[in-house]
């Protein structure tokens, strides 16, 4: 097992070659007068990769965002240094609201009981905050 990434919004491990764990430590940040607050457009000019080890979604502003008044939504802004994940500001939260994802390419995730018994192993271990890194 091998930690890609260890922040205070997402870790991501490497279980074995193929299979990642991602936790995301984080909710949408609640913005009075807005259901779903997005952040259109993030890109090179106004926001930059949160942590080189995790996901490309998660991204760090480095301007303030500002949301123009529409016939739906208020005007709204979040300041500079905000984290988007997937162009959602977002909030770190207390672990028990964590979420995990388990990410495969292919059939990586499989095998026999042995080795199905070992990975799920690893994974809680994780999750328990029983790994030693």
């Amino acid at each position: 097992m091998e930690i890609l990434a260890k922040t205070d919004y997402q870790d991501i491990y490497r279980i074995t070659d193929g299979v990642l764990l991602v936790v995301n430590k984080f909710k949408p940040m609640k913005i009075e007068g807005v259901d779903y607050p997005h952040t259109y457009y993030p890109d090179r000019h106004n926001s930059k990769s949160y942590d080189k080890g995790c996901q490309k979604l998660l991204k760090i502003l480095t301007k303030e965002y500002k949301h123009e008044e529409t016939w739906c939504e208020p005007e709204w802004s979040v300041p500079s240094g905000t984290v988007v994940y997937n162009n959602v500001p977002v909030e770190v939260v207390s672990k028990d609201r964590w979420e995990y994802q388990i990410k495969t390419t292919g059939e990586m995730f499989s095998g026999d009981s042995e080795r199905m018994t070992e990975l799920v192993r690893q994974i809680l271990q994780i999750i328990n905050g029983d790994y030693n890194d």
